[in-house]
């Protein structure tokens, strides 16, 4: 076989294409879905765990650190699968309308622990099994097909940024319509376990047939318009492709970092506005306020990151994150105006750093590409999944396992001074400390705007020339 005949099997055809509106909306509406599932077991599934299935703080930080664990995993096989995956409707969008009813019906599932159960092993059980369902099997075979579609539908760098842009404002829709549907049930159904569980499963049902309506609008107007030459990448060739990745390793460790302190807080906020500040329907405000802001800001996104360069533009978000983590931990509750403040700060550096986090993980495929040749979207996305998870686990857990060694009690209905401040740690301190690491590690991000121009266009030039690029022990960086 010729390199050249060896080039046509390892690469993609390349690609700049313009997306339409239509394109936009519909890659935005498959995050707004995904969040039905993802918004609540980061933010209320905790507190539906501690105060109706009264599963104690500390068990279920553990069993959020091992489930999720197993999560991570499992999203690295499934990354694989879709990687070998080639059908008529592209590689991705089957999985995303055949998983969608599933997905549905588990998260359904996770919320409703029978009654008889609660306090109970059983309780613990349940939540074990149904969440395994939710997060590692049905939440995954959706969400991987999902991320990856984004690298396959264009390779230029600014519809790119578009893309994630409109999944982050979908992914900021869908987390603030849950906390307004949520909220009012939390603060009128306290300390009444069976009707807070018949007010959630009534709007779960409403909230799923939603998600998939949006998940099949998704499914009609995404294409995958970056073809590959080859339809199946082997299980070793993604594995050559990640070892070589320097890009993706990098962004992997600085995002588990930031969306750990992410993740400690959104899993608090409940807690927060209930018991520091005394009324669950605060959640209404600061839902919005931390998921939100991307509606504000998210159309500057795009040109502030051609204008300075992603990597900085994620460094200055997640340092104004930290200001608005410590005003959190430091400021009284009664101080409503400054905490709105933090909770401004803090939202708009999660959405500025989402959206490019997604960009930038789009971005690293290519560097896996060009490293080795081989384009792997489905795994490249599924490790990056895989940090999320990670992320979610080590930031839900620290949160849960704070709050109980600092007092919380999931039946009463006021809580000691001490659980208080625990609260206020795992919202504000915490989240601060993370994102402060974060915006120091991105100093070190090897692979900037300028870098990623000249890679697309090596790439480009290899599909003419024929020419192989190095293994990965000897191409250097």
């Amino acid at each position: 076989m010729s390199s050249s005949d060896t080039l046509t099997n390892a690469t993609a055809v390349r690609g700049a294409k313009r997306l339409s509106l239509k394109q936009y909306f519909g890659y935005g509406s498959g995050d707004m879905a995904n969040n039905m599932a993802f918004s609540l077991a980061i933010t209320f599934l905790p507190l539906y765990y501690t105060d109706v299935g009264l599963i104690s703080p500390g068990t279920v930080a553990t069993i959020f650190l091992v489930m999720r664990f197993i999560d991570a995993f499992t999203d690295i096989l499934v990354g694989s699968f879709v990687d070998r995956t080639n059908t008529r409707w592209g590689k991705f969008r089957p999985y995303i309308l055949f998983g969608s009813v599933p997905l549905v019906l588990s998260v359904i599932l996770a919320f409703s622990i029978p009654g008889s159960l609660h306090g109970t092993t059983g309780a613990v059980v349940w939540a074990c099994v149904t969440y395994f369902l939710m997060g590692s099997i049905a939440y995954t075979a959706v969400n991987i097909p999902y991320g990856s579609l984004a690298a396959a539908m264009t390779d230029n760098s600014e519809e790119r940024s578009k893309l994630a842009v409109f999944r982050t404002v979908g992914s900021a829709l869908m987390q603030i319509t849950t906390a307004l549907a949520i909220s009012p049930a939390l603060q009128a159904n306290r300390g009444n376990p069976e009707a807070l569980q018949s007010s959630l499963t009534t709007t779960l049902v409403v909230l799923g047939i939603v998600a998939i309506l949006l998940y099949l609008f998704l499914f009609v107007t995404a294409r995958e318009n970056v073809e590959r030459r080859i339809p199946r990448v082997g299980l070793r060739d993604s594995l050559r492709t990640l070892g070589a990745n320097r890009a993706l390793q990098a962004l992997a460790l600085i995002s588990v970092i930031y969306l750990a302190g992410v993740f400690s807080l959104s899993g608090m906020m409940a807690y927060y506005a209930r018991d520091v500040l005394g009324d669950a329907r605060y959640l209404a405000i600061f839902g919005p306020l931390l998921f939100g802001m991307i509606l504000v800001f998210g159309w500057a996104i795009p040109s502030l990151a051609r204008r300075i360069g992603k990597p900085r533009l994620f460094q200055l978000a997640a340092l104004l994150g930290t200001v608005g983590g410590v005003m959190i931990w430091l400021v009284p509750g009664q101080s409503i105006v400054l905490v709105v403040i933090a909770f401004v700060l803090v939202g708009t550096s999660s959405g500025f750093v989402n959206t490019l986090m997604w960009n930038m993980e789009a971005d690293a495929v290519e560097f896996g590409e060009w490293k080795t040749g081989f384009r792997s979207e489905g795994t490249t996305y599924a490790v990056f999944s895989f940090v999320r998870k990670m992320a979610q686990a080590l930031g839900g857990s620290l949160g849960l396992w704070i709050i109980g060694w600092f007092g919380y009690q999931g039946s009463a209905t006021m809580q000691s001074e001490s659980a208080l401040q625990g609260i206020k740690l795992s919202m504000g301190l915490l989240p601060a400390a993370c994102f402060l690491v974060a915006a120091v590690l991105v100093q070190f991000y090897p692979l900037t705007d300028s870098r990623h121009k000249q890679i697309l266009m090596d790439l480009r030039s290899r599909k003419e020339t024929g020419i192989l690029p190095q293994t990965p022990e000897a191409t250097t960086d």
